[in-house]
């Protein structure tokens, strides 16, 4: 891994820490949709593949998992 792409995930794991807890998972979810969507820039740079809609999907999917969790806490999750 080049060492552009480690200091940038260091950046991104050391921002996270800061995030607010909305509910529980969610730091880890969004870690997890950042890590993917590098992976994806990743696959784009190499065979040009189009990552837009990979990218919008992703975004979805964490709003919809902190939706669903301030959902079942009542809505009372910051």
């Amino acid at each position: 891994m080049p060492m552009n792409d480690r200091k940038i995930i260091s950046i991104i794991l050391e921002e996270a820490k800061s995030l607010p807890e909305r509910c529980e998972g969610y730091r880890d979810e969004v870690v997890a949709a950042v890590g993917d969507i590098l992976e994806y820039e990743r696959q784009h740079r190499v065979a040009g593949t189009n990552i837009q809609q990979k990218i919008t999907d992703k975004c979805n999917a964490a709003g919809r998992f902190l939706a669903d969790r301030r959902g079942a806490a009542g809505g009372d999750v910051d």
